[in-house]
């Protein structure tokens, strides 16, 4: 009696019986003289590798990173500046998130509180236009820092942002918002200086965001220079110049006087 015996993979589940690790996994054997795939696992089965394809070919098709050059050199330099890209990446989120909590929170909150509304369209338009091109001009293009060369550590779950960034991003978005608020809630005084408050409200963001912008980047590039100082300087410009700041709808701050009392638009004295 003769007995015909066939396995499924032969070679791939003798494999699997000396490295248990290996199950579950995509596993393909090859020859020894050519190098052609002679046994494949169902799961590298689906990802179209078929039999007698050579070992070269299959690696290509399956790995995660496949490299054409051999100078080591440039594979550093190229995983240095794919590190640059996703921490500049990194910095890019932290700053929309640190600048739009606040701006969301304060739009949504005052008004809820019974206070008159605190950005018009044209006060979000601003700022936007201040934003993006922060992020467009500033995070995207940062220069690499000796602190971005630390390593993450090794098993550790990869993940965008670490728990400390998620805390520092809460911590920032919300001193923020505590200070716009404030500062607008203070600014509206007793004769309810709408216009008056929402020139001071929107200076203080901008100039949080350019805090903001400064510590992340930490003044790395002329773009963080120019962002950091121009953005205040114009947006003061806007204010004060009386064409513009009818356009914006924003009339000068006024500054307060000693004591608990200032000088209001409206009237000529003081008012407690």
């Amino acid at each position: 009696m003769i007995g015909l015996v066939d396995c499924n993979s032969f070679y791939v589940s003798c494999e699997r019986v000396f490295q248990p690790r290996l199950r579950g996994q995509a596993v393909g054997v090859l020859s020894n003289n050519d190098g052609c795939v002679i046994a494949l696992s169902n799961e590298l089965k689906a990802t179209g590798i078929t039999m007698g394809e050579r070992g070269t070919r299959v690696a290509r098709e399956v790995a995660a990173i496949v490299l054409l050059d051999d100078n080591f050199g440039s594979i550093v330099g190229a995983i240095a500046e794919g590190r640059r890209l996703f921490i500049n990446l990194q910095l890019c989120f932290q700053y929309l998130l640190m600048v739009h909590i606040p701006l969301v929170i304060t739009a949504a909150l005052i008004p809820m509180l019974g206070y008159p509304l605190l950005y018009q369209p044209i006060h979000i338009v601003w700022l936007e236009l201040i934003i993006h091109p922060t992020v467009l001009l500033v995070f995207q293009n940062l220069p690499a820092s000796p602190s971005q060369g630390a390593l993450p550590a090794k098993g550790a779950k990869p993940r965008f942002f670490s728990p400390r960034q998620w805390g520092t991003i809460l911590v920032v978005g919300t001193v923020a918002t505590g200070g716009v608020t404030g500062l607008y809630l203070h600014s509206l005084g007793l004769d309810y200086a709408v216009e008056h408050a929402r020139s001071v409200a929107l200076m203080a963001m901008i100039l949080a965001g350019t805090g903001i912008t400064a510590a992340l980047s930490r003044m790395r590039g002329g773009a963080a220079w120019a962002m950091v100082v121009a953005a205040p300087i114009v947006s003061a410009l806007l204010i004060h110049l009386p064409g513009l700041g009818s356009l914006l709808q924003l009339p000068p701050p006024r500054m307060p006087r000693t004591g608990s009392w200032y000088w209001s638009a409206e009237v000529s004295s003081p008012c407690w």
